[in-house]
């Protein structure tokens, strides 16, 4: 049961967030006068291996795959999440954990979107990825709040997470 919601919620969420960032990026790229050139421009890195954007032409089979990709991706992240929000139900002091290992993993993808995307995509990497990563976040984690009403009581309840039954509370000496 538990593993059967975990991937109903994790495909889910991931569906929201591939589509906030596919939304987002539709927009800015839209605004530029150049639909769809971000999902092109990283498909035909994916594929063909381009490194040049001249080189990038917007086809459909490019965009589509990429975003194939980029859906799966996205799916996985966000059972990934889902699991973590149903460990936090039983073990509320897991948020702290979940919290770290979210800046780990932004630290991450910045990382490698400076290593690969900053060639193809330019300046427009940094800020467009920023404000896409935080829309699908916020996105994906509004539907597991939604989804785990659990967590936000044990946090009214104890708002650092710590509670007396939990394994790693260590209470203080008299």
């Amino acid at each position: 049961m538990v593993v059967s919601r975990i991937l109903r919620e994790g495909f889910l969420a991931g569906l929201i967030g591939a589509t906030a960032v596919a939304a987002w990026f539709l927009a800015v790229d839209t605004i530029s006068g150049q639909p769809f050139i971000t999902p092109a421009t990283l498909g035909s890195a994916v594929f063909w291996g381009v490194h040049d954007p001249a080189l990038v032409n917007v086809t459909v089979p490019t965009v589509v795959g990429y975003t194939m990709i980029h859906v799966l991706a996205f799916i996985a992240i966000g059972s990934i999440a889902a699991a973590v929000a149903c460990g936090i139900e039983v073990i509320p002091s897991l948020l702290f954990v979940a919290i770290v290992l979210f800046a780990a993993f932004e630290f991450g993808f910045y990382i490698v979107v400076a290593l690969i995307a900053q060639p193809l995509l330019g300046s427009l990497a940094w800020w467009a990825v920023s404000a896409g990563n935080l829309i699908a976040a916020g996105g994906m984690g509004y539907y597991l709040w939604q989804a785990h009403p659990k967590i936000a009581r044990a946090l009214a309840e104890h708002p650092l997470g710590e509670t007396l039954d939990d394994p790693i509370h260590v209470p203080a000496s008299p």
